[in-house]
């Protein structure tokens, strides 16, 4: 009698199911925070939090270095002016590159290797939606430059596992 498992086909690596776990998480709240953006009255909340607080520290920056600080904090003002204003296209862009980026997921937990490119497609427009939205200013890079970070990191793990999808 042979005890001997047959090899698995087709067995989800590890990694990649830790990085499709955590896709769905950011997916969801991804759906989630662009609904509320979209549908909600949050963001006209956040702007009068945010212009409180600006104006609060802006009153309190001095000595070296200030002018800049100052520029910082009027731009992040403006772009959550920006924000409110172009809140319901901002969430209806987010609801939709979410839905794809979880449908890309999907397809990746799959091992379906198509999953891959529309995850990459989706990343890449929810990288450019502040820009398009917001504008090009140096708090929109900041804002930016840590998604991209986590972005790259994700991208390039899914990719390591491509060779495990068909």
């Amino acid at each position: 009698m042979n005890t001997t498992m047959p090899p698995a086909v087709n067995q989800r690596p590890t990694l990649l199911t830790i990085l499709c776990i955590l896709s769905f998480i950011f997916g969801a709240w991804g759906l989630f925070d662009s609904f509320r953006t979209a549908f909600t009255d949050s963001p006209k909340e956040h702007l009068e939090t945010t212009k409180a607080e600006m104006e609060s520290q802006l009153s309190q920056v001095q000595g070296p270095g200030s002018e800049m600080a100052q520029k910082l904090m009027e731009q992040a003002i403006a772009i959550a002016e920006k924000e409110v204003e172009n809140a319901k296209p901002i969430g209806m862009s987010g609801l939709v590159l979410s839905a794809l980026s979880l449908v890309g997921v999907w397809m990746m937990w799959n091992l379906r290797k198509t999953g891959f490119w529309l995850y990459l497609l989706a990343t890449i427009g929810g990288l450019m939606v502040p820009f398009f939205f917001l504008g090009a200013y140096m708090v929109t890079f900041l804002g930016v430059g840590f998604m991209a970070l986590v972005a790259i990191i994700f991208i390039v793990l899914y990719a390591v596992n491509l060779k495990h999808m068909a």
